[in-house]
């Protein structure tokens, strides 16, 4: 993305009366941008969001685990099965998972022996998904973008 402050001028919105004067008048070929939260708001969106996303989702992969840990519907022998319920966040520049998985080599046959009945990964998505879907819903509002 081209840095845009090479595109950004000067030009004030108002006069000393506080009257708009516009200006939308190119300067050397080039497109004249307005200084201010708008150019900065700009520069910031992409980072300021993927921070906001990853965070948020940082947040709930805790309250995931926490969620599965606390509702497993076994009953412990060894309790390595419960302590073994992980919640982990992967991130890149397109795309953020959170991942709830077992850790023991028999967790797989809790979720799936006895048609579900010890299952509790869906479970918990089913219960806590909606939760994370309203929060990402509304999280573009509540960004300030042009702060630094």
């Amino acid at each position: 993305m081209p840095d845009l402050s090479d595109f950004t001028s000067n030009i004030p919105f108002r006069d000393r009366r506080g009257r708009f004067q516009g200006s939308g008048k190119l300067r050397s070929g080039r497109g004249t941008f307005f200084e201010g939260t708008l150019v900065k708001g700009i520069e910031n969106f992409e980072r300021k969001t993927s921070d906001a996303i990853v965070g948020a989702s940082l947040k709930f992969a805790e309250k995931l685990q926490q969620y599965a840990r606390d509702n497993a519907p076994w009953e412990d022998q060894t309790t390595d099965a419960r302590q073994g319920l992980m919640a982990e966040v992967e991130a890149d520049k397109d795309l953020c998972e959170i991942m709830l998985r077992h850790t023991v080599e028999y967790g797989i046959w809790l979720e799936i022996r006895w048609g579900g009945r010890y299952a509790i990964i869906i479970p918990t998505i089913e219960q806590l998904g909606p939760e994370i879907y309203n929060e990402m819903r509304g999280m573009c509002g509540e960004i300030i973008y042009y702060v630094d």
